[in-house]
Parts: C-alpha cells; sequence; structure tokens
C-alpha cells in the first residue's frame, strides 16, 4: 500500500483537539496525489503526495549543505599546520615574512593570519628559523614544553619526541625557557634541555648542525671517529669502526648529503678502508 502523508488543517469546530476529533472521522478511502477527503464534523485532511514532500527534504538538506560548504570556503581555518615525512624537507614563509625551513619527521603549527601579541608557532621535530624583525611582536616557538623568544635572528630548533631540546643560534640573541629556567642565547651558542636536568648553554662546535639544510656535510680536517659520530646522528645508525689507525685519520670532506652506502664507499676509499653491514650495524675495516 502507498505511503500517505496526511496534514491536519483548521477547521470551524472549535475547543476541539486533534485527538478528540478522531473518532468522529467516518470515512476514509487511499488517496493518491492530491485527492482529499471530507467529513461531516472534522477538519479537512490535506494529503501531500511523497514526491512531493521528499523534494521539499531534499531542498532543505541542499540548502544546508551549500550553506556549510560556503561558510569554511570563505572563512578557512584558523590554523595551519605544515608536515614533512621521511627523508622530505620543506621551506615555508610565514604570514609576516619570516621563513622556516623544516627538516624531516616534523610538525608545525601557526594562526593563519600569525595574529596576536606574539607571533606563536608549535614544532615538532626539527626546524631552522629566519625571522623578521618586529618590535613589539615577540617570535615564540614552543617545542617540548620551551619556549624560544625573539624579535628578528636565525636560529635551529631540534625538538624530536624523547630527545632533550636544542637550540642553536646562528645571529642576533633568543632567549629559552623552561618551567622556571630561562637560558638567553647567543651567536654560536647551543642551549640544550634534557628531561630531569638542568638545562645547560655552550658553545656549538658541531659545524653541521644544519647540514639537513645546506643539503651539504663539511668535514675539514676532522677525525674519522667525529665523522662517524656525525653520520650516526645524522642517519640514526651504529657505525663502527675496527682499525684505529683509521679511526685516528682526518680527512677534509664536503660531500652532498646523499644515501649512507654512497657517503661510506667515499669515505672507505679517501681512507684506504672498507666496509660492510651486519643486521642493523654497519663496520669499517682495513683492507
Amino acid at each position: 500500500m502507498p505511503h500517505i502523508a496526511v496534514t491536519l488543517m483548521k477547521s470551524g469546530v472549535r475547543g476541539q483537539s486533534p485527538v478528540n476529533m478522531i473518532p468522529n472521522l467516518y470515512l476514509i478511502q487511499q488517496l493518491t496525489g492530491r485527492d482529499r477527503v471530507y467529513t461531516g464534523n472534522t477538519p479537512e485532511l490535506k494529503v501531500v503526495s511523497n514526491r512531493k514532500m521528499y523534494l521539499r527534504i531534499a531542498a532543505s538538506i541542499t540548502g544546508i549543505a551549500v550553506a556549510t560548504l560556503l561558510y569554511f570556503t570563505l572563512r578557512g581555518p584558523n590554523e595551519i599546520s605544515e608536515l614533512t615525512a621521511a627523508n622530505e624537507k620543506k621551506t615555508i614563509t610565514l604570514p609576516d615574512g619570516s621563513k622556516v625551513y623544516m627538516n624531516q619527521n616534523s610538525r608545525l603549527r601557526y594562526d593563519k593570519q600569525l595574529a596576536g601579541a606574539e607571533r606563536a608557532i608549535h614544532l615538532d621535530g626539527e626546524a631552522f628559523f629566519e625571522v623578521v624583525n618586529q618590535p613589539g611582536r615577540p617570535f615564540v616557538v614552543y617545542a617540548n614544553e620551551t619556549q624560544t623568544q625573539v624579535l628578528g635572528t636565525s636560529f635551529d630548533v631540534r625538538a624530536y619526541a624523547a630527545t632533550p631540546v636544542e637550540v642553536v643560534v646562528m645571529t642576533g640573541k633568543v632567549a629559552v625557557s623552561h618551567d622556571t629556567h630561562k637560558l638567553v642565547v647567543t651567536p654560536g651558542r647551543k642551549a640544550t634541555f634534557a628531561a630531569g636536568r638542568q638545562p645547560e648553554e655552550d658553545a656549538n662546535n658541531d659545524v653541521n648542525y644544519i647540514a639537513w639544510k645546506e643539503n651539504k656535510f663539511v668535514f675539514e680536517n676532522t677525525q674519522v671517529h667525529d665523522v662517524v659520530q656525525t653520520l650516526e646522528k645524522f642517519y640514526g645508525v651504529k657505525i663502527i669502526v675496527t682499525d684505529a689507525g683509521i679511526d685516528a685519520m682526518h680527512p677534509s670532506w664536503s660531500p652532498e648529503i646523499s644515501n649512507l652506502p654512497k657517503l661510506l664507499d667515499q669515505l672507505s676509499y679517501m681512507t684506504n678502508a672498507g666496509w660492510t653491514k651486519e643486521g642493523d650495524t654497519y663496520k669499517i675495516y682495513k683492507r
């Protein structure tokens, strides 16, 4: 049987509810289209076709959907989120003109307009910042419960999960704080914040701290022992030099960042060595 949609309309009967009127109905027959039924003392019953009712509902839903789409299209998200995957780097220009160079496996979040009394940036991972000076509007990087505040400078923040937060300043001056601790860091210096330890501020002796940004390592008369440590840290692997003579060599070498086997081939050639991989460990040996 077809469904029938029935609407009660007002009639001349006053003081009587629709429930009380129902017993007085003495004739109902199956209707289609725009047919109507009248009874002696009941209100007029108007039947609305299913098709017409569905069209009205569909039109209402479509109107709501269009309005919602226009709202979010015109308004847009309040927060911008930038991500980099493994072996991916990205350069971002912020609304104030500052530049951010993101290292791999990192996330950056900031207000769409970078509005407010401070220019707040939230970082998970590592990024190098070149900050445009705006007097009265500090630039603040929030990373692993630390805050790095500047007005105009360039610096690197490394804040990967489960590792100490490191802030290295190239130009200008920054203030790094965590809880009640605060350090002022100047060019060529580094601040380190590790869980459960007092913060440290000392000289940055790692010339390759932004090798990922420059896409190049720099080793100038660097001991192989230190070269290997740099490669271990950068690629997240274990490298063992089995010969003391090779370990003590001081090659000068500025290779472009590439896959690790290629770099080990170059290092082995310069030191007359060989290398092999055993499980997750790389070993450099004397030929």
